[in-house]
């Protein structure tokens, strides 16, 4: 009975699935009022600024996609300005930004836990969802040059 109430309950954590439109960010608010320009591609990490997994991660993977210029770089997190920890504002720039004091975005997302990467295209679909450490360069490229 425990297998049984385990997976539904995983089953309806998942909000988002492969090749399907995702939640938009209307009404996001951005940390020092830094909104990405549009991108063919976009990067979403949902991050906690204290989580040193989450910092490795945003810090290798912002090294990736800074080289391809079709890609937008974009964090949340539930955290508020005053909370959020320096070295996240290191990511913000004309193709970056950062999401703050947000829990609906993770809610419509259906993320429980962070690190937590979504790339999407310019439609919005899900492209790739899941733990960032698992992202290489090979497997974003061939994300971005496959669509």
């Amino acid at each position: 009975m425990v297998v049984g109430l385990l997976a539904v309950e995983s089953g309806l954590a998942q909000t988002i699935s492969l090749g399907e439109r995702t939640p938009r960010f209307k009404q996001a608010k951005w940390l020092n009022g830094n909104v990405p320009q549009k991108s063919d591609f976009t990067y979403i990490e949902f991050i906690h600024s204290a989580s040193i997994p989450c910092r490795q991660s945003v810090e290798r993977i912002h090294n990736i996609i800074k080289k391809f210029d079709n890609t937008a770089f974009v964090l949340i997190s539930h955290q508020n300005a005053s909370e959020i920890d320096h070295w996240v504002t290191e990511h913000i720039d004309t193709r970056s930004g950062v999401i703050i004091d947000d829990s609906h975005i993770r809610t419509s997302f259906g993320v429980n836990y962070a690190p937590y990467a979504v790339i999407l295209d310019h439609k919005h679909r899900a492209l790739w969802f899941g733990n960032p450490q698992l992202l290489n360069r090979a497997t974003i490229e061939k994300l971005i040059i496959d669509n």
